[in-house]
Formats: structure tokens, sequence, C-alpha cells
């Protein structure tokens, strides 16, 4: 097995000079496309956070509207006077 594919070997990022190599490969517009679509990436996970929180907080909302308010405490039965037990 190599080094890269050990299961818990240690995480190494790039550097600087790696990341630029890299980047050579592809053309100016291509470069553009990418970060473009990462933006729109993570902008859309945070409209769907949002959209849930207000879906959630609208259920929570709806809930405690349609929830009928309690019941006054009942109150305990009289007695008639007469101590229970036997003598």
């Amino acid at each position: 097995m190599s080094e890269q594919q050990q299961p818990n070997s240690t995480f190494t990022p790039y550097t600087t000079e790696q990341k630029r190599e890299f980047a050579k490969q592809f053309t100016p517009e291509q470069r553009k496309s990418y970060r473009k679509g990462q933006q729109s990436a993570y902008a859309h996970m945070g409209n769907i956070g949002k959209r849930n929180s207000f879906f959630i907080y609208n259920n929570l909302k709806n809930d405690e509207a349609a929830t009928p308010p309690p019941a006054p405490p009942a109150e305990k039965p009289k007695g008639n006077g007469r101590k229970s037990g036997n003598k």
C-alpha cells in the first residue's frame, strides 16, 4: 500500500507552489467557471438552510396558534362529610 492510501496517515495539504502548478493545467475561463460554481453551490446550501429554518419556525408558530389554551385545573369532588374507613 502506498503512503497516501493508508487510512490512518496524516493529511498534508498542498503548498502554494503545488496549487499554482496544479492550476496551470486549466485555462483562466475554466478557473473562473469553477470558482463561480463553488460560490453558487455555497449560496444554494445557505438558501436551503434558510428556507428550512423558516419552514420549521412557521410550523411551530402555526402549531402554537392551533393549540387550544390549557383547561383550568379541575376541582376535587366534595365528599359527603363522612370519613371512610371500617370501625
